[in-house]
């Protein structure tokens, strides 16, 4: 079966539509773990997996060294967007819409752990895009500094500032929301 990304790839004249679909097929689940990571659920990574080689299609990127730094990159930004967008929805939204419980079938702890997860992804929300995207790299998908610099555009200096900046504001966060 072709996903849909595969197809819109395979459409593409020339090598470049090929050589799209071919990274597709191979950091295709990079990417779905990315977003997953960050969204934390299947539909929201799934879009989020389709911009990012929709974006390849659309606009390829210059020179690039390392595809996994930087489609986990993209990845992560779109996927901090899609939080925006969806806090600013909740703000807009009728209280009633935006309050809807959810049905929770499972476990106490995996009702902790969802809300952990939620506040997570809300949380990173708030920072700043670029310590956001650093922090993410490093926590969630374990990418050593000089990757991540390397994705960035950033010195490895720089990049470990913005992964304690972000560790910082998200304590403070935490520390906030404890205190209510």
């Amino acid at each position: 079966m072709r996903t849909p990304i595969l197809a819109s790839a395979a459409a593409v004249s020339g090598a470049a539509g090929e050589d799209i679909a071919a990274l597709a097929r191979q950091y295709g689940p990079v990417v779905f773990r990315a977003a997953w990571r960050v969204l934390g659920g299947r539909a929201a990574a799934e879009d989020v997996q389709q911009q990012v080689f929709l974006r390849l299609i659309e606009s390829p990127p210059g020179k690039v060294e390392s595809w996994p730094a930087y489609l986990t990159t993209v990845a992560t930004r779109l996927s901090i967007d899609h939080l925006r967008r969806q806090r600013r929805w909740k703000l807009l939204a009728p209280l009633w819409k935006s309050d809807e419980p959810e049905p929770d079938d499972s476990p106490a702890e995996d009702a902790e752990r969802a809300e952990a997860s939620r506040f997570m992804r809300a949380a990173l929300a708030r920072l700043n895009p670029r310590d956001a995207s650093c922090f993410v790299m490093r926590h969630l998908h374990g990418l050593a500094p000089a990757a991540i610099g390397a994705a960035l555009g950033l010195s490895e200096n720089h990049v470990s500032v913005s992964v304690h900046r972000a560790r910082k504001a998200l304590e403070a966060i935490a520390a906030k929301e404890l205190s209510r």
